[in-house]
């Protein structure tokens, strides 16, 4: 064996294959097409089956279970859509390590990161769990009710999204990048703190749904930004 051919030269080399990080990267831009899509399809095909806020009680449940299946499908693809955003975790982990040795940045991402694909979309799952339980001949106003499951863990998720956009602000600060999207990230932040209130006060949901959809915005241009940069080794 010669000291051009030792164990810690062959595991230094770099292995051919798919280059996963920007694979992860495009995990961002399709989690906001697939969130963007479901919102409006959700709009369109499914919520209208629950008619208004202000009809009685028993006449919104029924209707609601009435579309059952419907709503089921509905709660399905919105999941599947909201954990899309793992797959960015990875590279926002690799960027954020690299403008940040001590790893504080990333760590805290990918944590913000993992709550936000559990929270808001496990609304899903507990509106089933009310579909299911109004089938067994419960009090179907029961349904009526749940309308609130959804609100309540979008505001819920708007906490660790908080953590989220504010470390990945930092990085795009440290790594002296993209201006307009750290000046975005903030005030995307600020109006997610206040939409939070949502949990204590309903009239704070208008700002809770518009920070939602800005937040969305903002993750998809993230990503595209880092497909398009290649001045850092990227992506």
């Amino acid at each position: 064996m010669t000291l051009l051919d030792t164990p810690r030269d062959r595991e230094q080399t770099p292995v051919a294959g798919p280059d996963v990080t920007r694979i992860s990267t495009w995990c961002g831009v399709a989690s906001t097409i697939c969130q963007l899509a479901v919102m409006v399809c959700m709009a369109i095909f499914v919520l209208p089956h629950a008619g208004s806020p202000g009809d009685p009680a028993l006449e919104r449940g029924q209707r609601v279970l009435d579309a059952a299946d419907t709503y089921r499908v509905g709660n399905y693809v919105f999941m599947l859509a909201g954990v899309l955003l793992l797959g960015f975790l990875g590279a926002i982990d690799v960027r954020l390590r690299r403008v940040d040795a001590t790893g504080v940045l990333a760590t805290v991402a990918v944590a913000a990161g993992t709550l936000l694909t559990l929270i808001w979309p496990f609304a899903g799952v507990l509106h089933d769990v009310a579909l299911d339980t109004a089938e067994t001949g419960a009090d179907v106003r029961i349904l009526a009710g749940w309308d609130g499951a959804a609100p309540y863990a979008l505001a819920f998720s708007a906490l660790p999204r908080i953590f989220l956009l504010l470390a990945l602000v930092l990085g795009l600060r440290l790594a002296g990048d993209s201006p307009w999207l750290q000046r975005t990230g903030v005030a995307i932040a600020i109006a997610s703190a206040a939409g939070t209130l949502t949990l204590v006060a309903g009239a704070a949901f208008p700002v809770l749904a518009l920070s939602s959809l800005a937040y969305e915005l903002w993750i998809g241009a993230l990503a595209w930004h880092w497909l398009r940069d290649r001045t850092s080794g990227g992506s």
